[in-house]
């Protein structure tokens, strides 16, 4: 598993936590270079499983969105939620990003 995985996996496990629980199922990441950037393209399967998940799964594309969701050493350059499947005590949820690594705080 890939360093900004674990990095995007812990902060939306913080974010989940008080209102249900998140588990990273599956990871998939592939190296992915620019002429001017090196980053990763990364695929994350979650399930998440609460009482009620309707507020968490309305919140969460705001959250990701949000200029603060930042993980150390990459930036994020995209990222999208897909829900895959809804039930009523769990959700399938696929998370794609690509980040960049960030050089400034490699060198730093």
């Amino acid at each position: 598993m890939s360093d900004p995985v674990k990095a995007i996996a812990r902060r939306l496990t913080r974010m989940c936590s008080p209102f249900a629980q998140l588990i990273l199922d599956r990871s998939r990441s592939e190296d992915w270079q620019s002429l001017l950037f090196d980053g990763g393209r990364h695929q994350l399967d979650l399930t998440l499983v609460g009482n009620d998940l309707d507020d968490i799964l309305g919140a969460l594309p705001a959250w990701i969105a949000a200029d603060d969701f930042t993980i150390a050493g990459h930036l994020i350059a995209d990222i999208k939620l897909i829900i895959v499947d809804r039930q009523e005590r769990h959700a399938t949820l696929a998370l794609e990003a690509l980040t960049i690594a960030d050089r400034q705080s490699v060198s730093a």
